[in-house]
């Protein structure tokens, strides 16, 4: 896990680079049988997007002030589900 935290931190421009050390490492899964777009938007932007299709699993690096976007469709368009990232946090032990 530090290895890959130090890949992400070599490649951030400076200014964002303290925002790193507040970040959380998150675990979503699609339970539906639809597929879904998730966004992590911090201050609204978008830092993170992907497709994820029914029953993908998906790990992801997220500040803790961020929040997590589903996108999933619905019969009248497309359904928003916004969470705090927290919520998707992944537990040690």
């Amino acid at each position: 896990m530090s290895y890959i935290l130090s890949l992400l931190k070599s490649k951030l421009p400076n200014q964002l680079r303290g925002e790193v050390s507040s970040s959380i490492l998150c675990y979503y899964i699609n339970d539906t049988t639809d597929i879904q777009i998730i966004r992590v938007v911090s201050e609204a932007i978008y830092r993170f997007e992907r497709i994820v299709f029914p029953e993908e699993r998906v790990l992801f690096e997220a500040s803790s002030e961020s929040y997590l976007e589903i996108h999933s469709p619905s019969p009248n368009g497309a359904r928003i589900t916004r969470s705090e990232c927290r919520t998707f946090q992944v537990s040690e032990g």
